[in-house]
């Protein structure tokens, strides 16, 4: 495996990222992000880097607002997260003085309901589930954006489904995609596709990722890499083109480098 830092092939530069996502810190893809910035070598797996600390930023933002919020909590983020999460810890702390700051409710009678603040915290609660939900990325490899329905965003079990796709943890992320996948949810079956993949289960990766590569970057950036490195299947270069396309036209981050790759490569 390559060493941070070590300047080698683009397999080798791909293995040296692979370290940061399995470690469960954030500072590291910060640092890395810093150090590198103006590698143009390293442009894709910046990319990369960097959707992984912005899931990552977002998923502590949900559970720091998920709890009151309060000087003490705000002291435990600035100190932990403020290095690479800076813009969620000012957010934090505007809402925390937006609170300090408002009025106190007046008493309430006793035949008012009382409002405890579980609505506020509901609210604020959905809102960070659309946001994480508006800028995760779910690839194995590669940034990509996967399609989530309003009703699928608030479901439990699919954040469950994403985030353990994203961190790598298949057998988990195995069970909480399958029941949203065969309910045809978008980005469950993409997800599934990705974790068949990496468990090298070739087949039912491509038979989830053709459920969902009409409308998936993520699933079609899998497929073409799958028809060009002839994964399950036979070789085919220009399936791989077509699927890679779709990706882009999708919005893929990496597939427009890989059918760059590609066509380089069959043009020698």
């Amino acid at each position: 495996m390559s060493k941070i830092g070590q300047r080698s092939s683009t397999a080798s530069l791909d293995q040296e990222i692979q370290p940061l996502f399995d470690q469960p810190y954030i500072d590291p893809l910060t640092e890395y992000l810093q150090q590198y910035a103006d590698d143009p070598a390293r442009t894709a797996l910046l990319e990369q880097v960097r959707q992984e600390r912005e899931l990552r930023c977002a998923v502590t933002a949900r559970r720091y607002n998920s709890d009151e919020i309060t000087k003490t909590g705000l002291t435990l983020y600035r100190r932990g997260y403020n290095f690479s999460c800076s813009q969620d810890v000012a957010a934090y702390e505007a809402r925390l003085e937006a609170m300090q700051q408002s009025p106190k409710p007046a008493r309430q009678s006793a035949g008012e309901p009382v409002n405890d603040g579980r609505e506020v915290r509901d609210a604020e609660r959905a809102e960070l589930e659309r946001h994480v939900d508006s800028t995760r990325t779910y690839a194995a490899d590669d940034a990509q954006k996967v399609v989530v329905t309003p009703k699928a965003a608030v479901s439990p079990q699919l954040n469950d489904c994403y985030l353990l796709t994203r961190i790598r943890n298949f057998s988990g992320a195995l069970k909480a995609c399958r029941g949203p996948a065969d309910d045809g949810v978008l980005g469950a079956q993409a997800s599934m596709a990705q974790i068949e993949s990496a468990l090298g289960n070739h087949e039912s990766a491509i038979s989830w990722a053709l459920k969902a590569a009409p409308e998936s970057g993520q699933a079609a950036n899998l497929l073409g890499e799958i028809y060009a490195q002839g994964l399950g299947v036979a070789q085919d270069k220009n399936a791989a083109k077509k699927w890679l396309r779709t990706a882009v036209e999708l919005g893929h981050a990496g597939a427009k480098i890989a059918l760059g790759n590609l066509m380089s490569a069959n043009a020698i």
